[in-house]
């Protein structure tokens, strides 16, 4: 097993160099406001919100996928997901996401989400109103993933991805992707897992914008033609380990410690606990550290078996300090 210890030790390497930072650097110094496609920030699985996103190292579902491409090598079954997030001010993120086992070590998947509002009518200076004329705007990603189950133990993942976002009459869009591994240690059920997500490089939009500037000679306001700055995707880098201390036929209790180090803002510890009983009513809550928003989870699920195939229905609730708390609902299917 030494060479699925270096393989590990190796990624580790490689992800903390592609962050360009300290893998473990002090907690603090932040860098909210420093990148593009923040909407891949947001926890796309009602499940995994529930247990504070601490997933990095669970195989739940398709939806897994997002957190740790690794982990597709763990669904031996077809997983289809989908989830639906009412976030604050009207804005709605949708998500879709689906493995399959190909054959032998080889595991595929697909995913896609769009982060949507219904049209703005557009304000100015001079017409706070409104000027009659309306916008729209519109994330969107679409990814392909690809698993391997190396040995009874270790697996490892990639997904690729397109991601775009439309604001009136500018957009952009860029090629990321997501890193993984999934390693069980061989401890009764700890296993120890990393992923890179939303890797790649800086991007800005398409055109160019009046700037206003003030002339210092004549002191008079002048426009000048400004091409966009150029930033840097949501880059995420996780690490965890997760145990089921209970598991018996009637009760499970699965316990899960990530660390986060995003690109953009705060590096922060995640703590999640999921209790299920008959293996169908499931209770869920989780903590984040050093965060001001979101700290708090809780979350319930329920999966109902029909013949050969398993519903399973969620709830997720993360507490927003200034904004309303969001609303997120998924249901997946186990065929």
């Amino acid at each position: 097993m030494n060479h699925v210890f270096h393989l590990i030790f190796i990624q580790f390497i490689v992800l903390s160099l592609g962050l360009g930072q300290n893998l473990f650097p002090i907690l603090g110094g932040q860098r909210a406001g420093t990148s593009i496609f923040t909407f891949l920030n947001i926890g796309v699985s009602a499940r995994a919100v529930g247990m504070g996103e601490s997933v990095v190292a669970l195989n739940q579902d398709a939806s897994s996928i997002y957190y740790n491409p690794a982990t597709i090598a763990q669904l031996d079954k077809t997983e289809i997901y989908f989830s639906q997030i009412q976030w604050p001010a009207d804005v709605n993120y949708d998500y879709f996401s689906a493995t399959r086992h190909i054959n032998g070590q080889h595991y595929l998947g697909v995913s896609a989400g769009i982060l949507h509002m219904a049209p703005m009518m557009e304000t100015t200076e001079y017409h706070p109103d409104g000027t009659g004329n309306y916008f729209t705007f519109q994330d969107r990603f679409f990814g392909l993933t690809y698993g391997a189950k190396m040995t009874d133990r270790f697996s490892f993942g990639v997904t690729v991805k397109h991601v775009s976002e439309d604001l009136a009459d500018f957009g952009m869009s860029a090629v990321l992707i997501d890193l993984g591994t999934f390693y069980w240690t061989g401890y009764k059920s700890l296993r120890f897992c990393a992923s890179l997500s939303h890797f790649g490089k800086q991007t800005s939009p398409s055109g160019t914008f009046n700037k206003r500037i003030l002339d210092q000679g004549s002191g008079e306001e002048i426009v000048e033609m400004t091409d966009f700055e150029k930033f840097s995707p949501p880059t995420m880098f996780r690490v965890g380990a997760a145990i089921d201390p209970i598991d018996k036929v009637n009760q499970h209790l699965t316990v899960s410690l990530q660390l986060n180090h995003p690109v953009d803002n705060a590096e922060y510890i995640v703590f999640g606990l999921e209790y299920s009983f008959m293996k169908m009513l499931f209770l869920r809550t989780g903590y984040k550290s050093n965060k001001n928003e979101e700290n708090f989870t809780m979350g319930a699920g329920l999966v109902v078996p029909m013949g050969p195939i398993k519903i399973r229905v969620d709830y997720g609730y993360a507490n927003f300090e200034h904004l309303t708390d969001p609303k997120r609902f998924s249901i997946g299917f186990s065929l």
